[in-house]
């Protein structure tokens, strides 16, 4: 499967044909590191997802990619196509910005902070400095996330990583992360 998704992926665009949404939603499903670390690239990109036939709607997209950064974060696979749980979080923070900005259906933010809750409470120290550090501060750059985020600051198993990302923006931290996409 990877090799299929590779040879998609490399086509030059004289030659991309399109490609079956069963096909896609095979790799979709797939559970090795690579395929998805591949599957997530195919995704990211526009020139890829146009071609797929029929197009693919948000909600299995949307699926994925949680999937895919709950995956990464947890495991941070040492992949030759998967993130690493560091890199997974930043590219977590500009997908959530991006719908964010999008105007997306809040129960996607919902769905989003709940994994985040979870993966938090039921994680390593590890996971919990990464969520920290590679999530939370820079969702915090954006004042209305970080309203989103309240509830975090009254749950005692939480509050370490709410001051965590307080902390970042009273520091005056700031990254591209959280910037307005063109």
């Amino acid at each position: 499967m990877l090799q299929e998704i590779v040879k998609e992926l490399k086509m030059p665009a004289a030659e991309r044909k399109s490609v079956p949404q069963s096909e896609v939603s095979k790799w979709m499903k797939s559970e090795d590191a690579d395929t998805l670390g591949a599957t997530y690239v195919f995704l990211s990109k526009a020139e890829h997802v146009d071609r797929v036939t029929p197009p693919l709607s948000f909600d299995p997209v949307f699926d994925f990619m949680l999937r895919y950064y709950e995956f990464c974060l947890k495991t941070n696979p040492q992949s030759k196509w998967a993130n690493s749980a560091y890199s997974a979080g930043g590219d977590l923070v500009g997908w959530f910005v991006w719908m964010w900005d999008e105007g997306r259906d809040k129960k996607y933010f919902e769905t989003i902070k709940s994994h985040l809750e979870q993966l938090y409470l039921s994680g390593s120290p590890e996971l919990k400095k990464c969520i920290e550090h590679a999530i939370i501060e820079h969702l915090f750059e954006r004042k209305p996330i970080r309203k989103f985020f309240s509830d975090w600051s009254n749950n005692p198993q939480l509050q370490p990583a709410y001051e965590e990302g307080m902390a970042w923006v009273k520091g005056g931290g700031t990254s591209p992360l959280t910037e307005r996409r063109r």
